[in-house]
């Protein structure tokens, strides 16, 4: 039995003379993964999720879901789709929504979804018409009625657009809990600190063309120091030599090479000063992303 969820091979779209997505495009999803398909405006990643849902049908090359062709509604089973724009009714509730869709998916319970928008900080407007709700009350429907239950895969175009601070750390929680529980999620969003915090795979498009696709810890570089949080940030310094950079209750310690780091631990262990983390400064996602889309892929 193979682990691939999704699989996409030498596949090519262009609109028009729109090349949305380049000759020979290729990637791989295995069940379980959190992958964010990351790149500027235009950049093909919507086109690359619909091509993949069948949605849109590509010009060359073949897709599979779960070894399918997306052209199968067997392949569209379990799986999930929040487009970046969702229109809903004006005079519908978000309960006679779930109830709509359950008429074709058949793969859930009335009681999951009041659970889904509970924990979303929507269950008061289950039966609010939804032309009565603002853009971020709808947004947070929207991603409960896409999430609820125990989908197989999630495909999430922006799901945090126009939502406050508040309601992306509940997109974010409820995210991670889709990865936790063994979805398959594929996340496109510019909010790179929220991809950060649930997504463990990365897939960067340019131009309708992948030009990196790595598990985040190798494509994220080691910066040069390691952060040290302790309560005495100007004593570390002193018995580490003096080098390094204070910053609140944190000294970053300069390191040439990664495999130091034992050995620095083992050090800052002898100091008498107290701490309470240490850990290698490594590229952020924004990092990897400016880097990547200036044009050095190379991740070695």
């Amino acid at each position: 039995m193979t682990n691939t969820a999704i699989s996409v091979e030498g596949i090519s779209k262009r609109f028009g003379r729109t090349q949305a997505l380049a000759e020979n495009f290729s990637i791989e999803v295995m069940k379980g993964q959190s992958l964010a398909i990351l790149g500027a405006n235009g950049a093909g990643k919507t086109t690359l999720m619909r091509a993949v849902l069948g949605l849109a049908v590509p010009d060359s090359g073949s897709i599979s879901l779960y070894g399918l062709p997306p052209a199968d509604p067997r392949s569209r089973i379990g799986v999930r789709f929040l487009p970046e724009r969702i229109s809903f009714p004006k005079w519908a509730t978000p309960l006679q929504m779930y109830r709509q869709f359950e008429r074709v998916r058949k793969e859930g319970r009335e009681i999951d979804f009041i659970h889904r928008a509970d924990n979303l900080g929507c269950g008061d407007l289950l039966n609010r018409k939804l032309g009565k709700m603002s853009k971020g009350q709808r947004q947070r429907i929207a991603v409960a009625l896409m999430t609820c239950g125990s989908p197989k895969t999630v495909f999430l175009d922006e799901p945090s657009s126009g939502l406050d601070p508040a309601g992306r750390m509940l997109v974010r929680s409820t995210v991670a809990e889709l990865v936790d529980r063994g979805s398959t999620v594929v996340l496109n969003s510019h909010l790179l600190g929220e991809v950060e915090k649930v997504c463990n795979w990365a897939a960067f498009i340019h131009e309708g063309a992948l030009v990196a696709h790595d598990m985040l810890e190798n494509l994220s570089r080691f910066k040069g120091s390691v952060l040290i949080e302790t309560v005495d940030p100007e004593n570390m310094k002193r018995f580490l030599g003096g080098a390094g950079t204070v910053k609140g209750k944190s000294l970053a310690y300069p390191l040439a090479e990664e495999d130091g780091f034992a050995e620095l631990t083992e050090k800052i262990a002898q100091s008498g000063v107290q701490f309470t983390g240490i850990q290698l400064h490594r590229e952020s996602l924004e990092d990897i992303f400016m880097r990547i889309m200036e044009g050095e892929t190379d991740v070695s």
